[in-house]
């Protein structure tokens, strides 16, 4: 334990270094866990985005191949 003000002080901004740096930290940590988490939630709405984009691409071939069976006289639902 410091006798001085100067040691006093001293320990005083060692306490509040660590601490700053403690909670440098942290923020780092939770900036990483917030990024990872966009990553993800990017990541399903592309995989989601995707898969409409196919079944919608499905639905458009099917009607036009309902509409050319059906201008062509073909019966053949």
């Amino acid at each position: 334990m410091a006798d001085t003000i100067k040691g006093k002080l001293a320990e005083a901004g060692n306490a509040i270094s660590e601490t700053a740096q403690k909670v440098g930290n942290r923020i780092g940590e939770k900036a990483e866990e917030a990024k990872d988490w966009a990553k993800e939630k990017l990541h399903k709405a592309q995989n989601r985005a995707d898969e409409n984009a196919d079944k919608a691409e499905n639905a458009a071939e099917a009607a036009k191949e309902d509409a050319k069976a059906k201008a062509g006289g073909c019966d053949c639902n």
